[in-house]
């Protein structure tokens, strides 16, 4: 099995640092050295004097830290033995050969070579014998497929790895882990193992002829405590440098262990809160809190693109999570075709987190063959456990969530049905109405069929209606982002079906975060303090975008203000950086790629000034149905808010402390306005020194 996944990838010179740490390595010739540690409850150890003398290139450390064991070994161990009184990590100072094991006193090694022929970029996994534990089993299932090179570095492969004490590890690596008294031998060795494989640039291999015989001590934590140690442990290293495979395995221990805590949780031993708050209190970061939630959700929220994929629509529905406070599991579908992966986002709801279920259907904004898929593949879940959920919460974009949430409600009709709509569906920003075909007259005429001869005529094979339809008519509550919305969506349906939709609304803008969220990834973007530093997040669409960004830095600079710089974080493309290379208004302006999510909350205090725009509807629509999502993250931020609204639009009837309204046709406004904020934040419109000459 080839091992790819390093270290320090993180830095531009991290190839540089890992030359180092090699360099920095003793070489040793090959061979073998053995490690034993003898208890006070064990036996001496049963080598074969004549056996070890027949391999030229091997030799043994015998370590003990009981007085009256060191004087036993001293007499009656072989002339070649090299024996201490001390702890295995003392005893690493006498390793002679290029790879160690580890083994304790109750375990024998034979050899059916004469030399030990090893590869230093290389661990070996040795046969066992005379053991019948279940981690030996699971450890012997692995090893009977000759074929190691057909594994990939994934968790469950490497926990097979380091169950056993199997792993003859290259010396140079031996030293990642610190043997310690902390912790029992057992987990000592699985420590030992798991990072010199996760440290490994090289292959794992089975080694021929060699045999570790008999039972290793179970040693696995038993106490709370002892057990909170140990995920302090993992935890610590999670923390380093290591490139996202190597964390999710670092992570999938830190779930191992987590997951006994929760058994401590079950049995009454101690309360979830008090576990909390005490594994924070020592230090620990990364807590797997699926694991201490495990089987305590009792609603399920479907949500097609979900963390940790970066999505608006996830990632807002992590936020209506953070915000109810309720346990959740939830079934998502993989979307790295079309979407980002940012680990950090789960960070939002993790600590209400029982299970993530993510689904492997196929990924698209709106084809039938996906929204049937995770239909199928969500209503299979759902039944695996279907005695947990009291509520079912479905959010779109995109459409599959209200139809897997309906496949639901119409198999259980009792179970709560909350359904949120972040945007008008039916039809887009523009008015033009949207049309993705329901590819299966079947589950048509079944529609038909359920909602009965009253609504029938509302169904037909547009997802996009139907994604609408059904919700308004068998969902227990429905969310609205603001009532100009909710009042836009019905107005195609009689007053009757307006009248119910209204009986279940809530009208509930997009939640915001805690401050504390807003420092969880420190941003080293650099901005000149004596500048009003203004800053625009999102992306550009063909109804906002650079030309926009632009009109600000025109408008100030003809009214005479020139102290300021606008930072875009957006989708960079060639159409947006030729607008940005023509424009006679780019020294104020500076042009960034996207920022993740958490960066870009950490963003928003470094700035000044946040720009958000309304969607513009004039003309197009009789109202301004919309709410820009990014309005709840700048509440969150301590940095003022200056939003280019349409008249009597939500935006613009919002009056809160640190919002300054201006309207966007209102060109003139925009100076008045930015000297109204440049006097409330102290910092001067005019500088001599950002004088710039424009072509």
């Amino acid at each position: 099995m080839k091992v790819v996944n390093r270290i320090n990838t993180a830095d531009a010179n991290s190839q540089y640092i890992n030359n180092v740490i090699s360099s920095l390595s003793e070489s040793h010739p090959m061979g073998l050295t053995v490690i034993q540690f003898i208890g006070d409850s064990e036996v001496k150890p049963e080598y074969s004097t004549v056996e070890k003398r027949s391999i030229s290139n091997m030799n043994t450390v015998l370590v003990t830290d009981h007085s009256g064991i060191y004087e036993e070994l001293k007499k009656e161990a072989a002339a070649d033995d090299t024996v201490i009184y001390g702890t295995v990590e003392e005893a690493k100072v006498y390793i002679k050969y290029s790879h160690v094991l580890i083994i304790d006193g109750n375990l024998t090694i034979k050899f059916n070579n004469e030399k030990l022929n090893f590869s230093e970029d290389k661990i070996y996994l040795t046969d066992i014998d005379d053991n019948d534990s279940l981690d030996a089993k699971i450890y012997k299932k692995f090893l009977s497929d000759n074929h190691i090179d057909k594994y990939s570095f994934d968790s469950q492969t490497i926990e097979k790895l380091i169950r056993e004490t199997n792993c003859i590890i290259p010396s140079q690596l031996i030293f990642h882990h610190s043997f310690t008294d902390n912790f029992s031998f057992r987990f000592n060795i699985w420590m030992s193992n798991l990072m010199a494989i996760v440290n490994l640039n090289g292959e794992i291999e089975k080694a021929e002829g060699i045999c570790v015989s008999g039972k290793l001590e179970r040693g696995i934590p038993e106490s709370c405590r002892e057990t909170v140690m140990c995920v302090k442990y993992i935890d610590s290293k999670i923390s380093k440098r290591y490139d996202d495979k190597v964390s999710e395995v670092l992570q999938y221990f830190n779930k191992v262990f987590t997951a006994k805590l929760k058994n401590h949780i079950d049995k009454g031993h101690v309360s979830k809160d008090a576990l909390i708050k005490e594994m924070k209190s020592i230090g620990i970061e990364n807590i797997y809190y699926s694991a201490l939630n495990k089987g305590d959700a009792g609603k399920l929220v479907l949500a097609y693109c979900f963390p940790p994929f970066n999505d608006t629509s996830g990632n807002v529905m992590a936020k209506r999570i953070f915000e109810a406070g309720d346990i959740v599991d939830v079934i998502s579908n993989d979307m790295s075709r079309i979407r980002n992966k940012d680990n950090k986002l789960v960070n939002i709801m993790s600590h209400l987190l029982d299970s993530q279920l993510v689904l492997t259907g196929p990924q698209a904004f709106s084809s039938w063959t996906s929204i049937e898929e995770y239909i199928e593949g969500a209503f299979h879940k759902y039944k695996l456990y279907e005695q947990k959920y009291d509520e079912i919460y479905s959010r779109v974009m995109f459409p599959h969530s209200h139809f897997a949430a309906f496949a639901i409600k119409k198999e259980n009709p009792d179970i709560k049905w909350v359904a949120e709509f972040s945007d008008p569906l039916y039809t887009d920003v523009s008015s033009n109405i949207r049309y993705a075909p329901i590819e299966d007259d079947d589950y048509i005429e079944m529609l038909k069929e359920y909602t009965g001869e009253e609504y029938s005529h509302l169904i037909d094979d547009n997802s996009f209606n139907v994604c609408e339809v059904i919700p308004f008519l068998y969902a227990d509550e429905l969310i609205f982002t603001n009532q100009y919305q909710m009042n836009y969506m019905i107005e195609r349906f009689d007053e009757k079906i307006k009248a119910l939709v209204i009986s279940k609304a809530v009208i509930s803008q997009h939640p915001t975060l805690p401050a504390e969220m807003y420092n969880i990834e420190k941003s080293f973007y650099r901005v000149n303090q004596q500048e009003i530093n203004i800053a625009y997040f999102g992306n550009f669409y063909d109804t906002r975008g650079f030309r926009q960004i632009e009109l600000v830095a025109k408008q100030l600079y003809e009214a005479n203000i020139n102290n300021f710089k606008i930072h875009v974080f957006t989708n960079l493309n060639k159409k947006t950086m030729t607008f940005y290379r023509q424009s006679d208004f780019k020294e104020y302006i500076e042009m960034n790629q996207y920022a993740p999510y958490f960066e870009f909350l950490n963003l928003t205090n470094l700035m000044d000034v946040l720009l958000i725009f309304d969607a513009e509807t004039i003309g197009i629509k009789p109202y301004n149905p919309y709410v820009p999502s990014k309005l709840s993250d700048y509440r969150g931020s301590k940095s003022k808010i200056w939003a280019f609204t349409e008249k009597d639009s939500v935006l613009d009837l919002t009056d809160e402390n640190n919002l300054y309204t201006v309207q966007q046709r209102d060109y003139y406004k925009y100076s008045e306005v930015f000297t109204q904020i440049s006097n409330d934040i102290a910092k001067p419109l005019y500088n001599t020194a950002n004088i710039k000459c424009l072509n």
